[in-house]
């Protein structure tokens, strides 16, 4: 079993996220603590956004031996600034208090997400070592540094790194769940509810990445196959860009679609996106997202991946490398389908990661 108090004896166990505010690493990051949270209700969770210091961020295997490593750079200009950010459960919503972690307290758990916070988290467990207080680090994705260097790993399948100490799930980790998708569903705005009466199919649009820009040939692409599904399967789709969706890209996919054909959030309207989950029949996600891919899979309705790029029978999400493997996986799982010209018949698996989140990674760190 896990332990109830710290590790230095003063109170209860402290969790700690420590993220560089990029939305799809911070989620994933508060999406463990939130769900050891709910198994430990007894313990404390706090929440910081910092800009890890570029010397940190480019000599990681530096960082785990130096305690003076330096922690913190600067943050770019109109960027998140470093900060805490707390809510009514201990974890955070989403505003910022302009402050750093207190120097010289330490979790006893701290919670990272990506290769660029895995030299901060490495960092500061060296220094908390140095002050005599033990912290263990958990760290998100694939660092690119051997696994024993952390009390534990949590990565995808298409990542690389494997071990003792590493969990290996099929997609990413996220803080939706059945329950919350339902009770967002019930609070939706009365057009939205409205769609039940007739099919109505969620599209997940996301956009720009590493890996290539969203271009006009490929927007008109994703239109027509949007327009050319939503008129075969008789749907209405209802429309959500994300944080990486190029100004104009929505209006440019919803050209062809007939008068009445596609629903969109209104300005000023709350956040609808978890109970259009809910209230789909089906869930169209764009293939460059394997965060929205993963939670739309939550739901256990047909999920269908649609490519941005050139298609085959043998790549059918058009992606290359890790991306490819993940979609690869997700196929292979029933948990997905390659997006054709109607809601396919027969069940999807559902894929909930968080299901055994805390349990296995009691396993793999070092708590008692």
């Amino acid at each position: 079993m896990p332990q109830t108090a710290a590790n230095d004896g003063t109170g209860p166990v402290l969790v700690r996220v420590v993220s560089d505010g990029t939305a799809g690493m911070r989620l994933q990051a508060l999406a463990l603590a939130e769900s050891l949270q709910r198994a430990r209700p007894d313990w404390k969770c706090d929440e910081f956004t910092i800009t890890p210091h570029p010397l940190t961020r480019a000599m990681p295997r530096l960082a785990a031996w130096l305690p003076s490593m330096p922690l913190y750079g600067r943050a770019p200009k109109g960027g998140a600034t470093s900060g805490a950010t707390g809510g009514a459960t201990g974890i955070p919503g989403t505003a910022s208090l302009s402050r750093r972690p207190h120097a010289g307290r330490y979790p006893d758990i701290m919670i990272t997400c990506g290769r660029r916070m895995a030299g901060f988290a490495l960092a500061m467990r060296r220094r908390a070592q140095a002050d005599g207080k033990p912290m263990q680090i958990v760290q998100l994705q694939d660092p690119r540094l051997p696994p024993a260097m952390f009390d534990a790993l949590v990565v995808p399948r298409h990542d690389r790194a494997r071990g003792a100490n590493v969990l290996v799930t099929t997609g990413s980790l996220n803080r939706l769940t059945l329950e919350s998708i339902k009770a967002a569903m019930m609070t939706l705005p009365s057009r939205w509810l409205k769609t039940t009466r007739r099919t109505a199919v969620a599209v997940m649009i996301g956009g720009d990445n590493r890996r290539y820009r969203i271009t006009p040939e490929m927007a008109d692409g994703m239109a027509d196959r949007l327009a050319r599904f939503a008129a075969e399967a008789k749907v209405t789709l209802m429309i959500m860009a994300s944080r990486r969706t190029p100004d104009g890209l929505v209006e440019r996919l919803c050209a062809n679609l007939p008068a009445g054909g596609a629903m969109l959030p209104l300005k000023g309207e709350p956040n609808v996106y978890p109970g259009i989950l809910g209230l789909a029949q089906a869930v169209i996600v764009t293939s460059d997202s394997v965060n929205m891919a993963s939670e739309a899979s939550i739901t256990g309705k047909p999920v269908l991946i649609a490519p941005w790029q050139s298609a085959a029978e043998t790549n059918p999400s058009g992606e290359a490398g890790r991306i490819r493997a993940f979609h690869d996986h997700m196929f292979a799982g029933n948990h997905t389908a390659p997006m054709a010209g109607t809601i396919p018949n027969g069940s999807f698996e559902r894929l909930d990661e968080m299901a055994g989140s805390p349990k296995n990674c009691w396993r793999c760190w070092n708590v008692k």
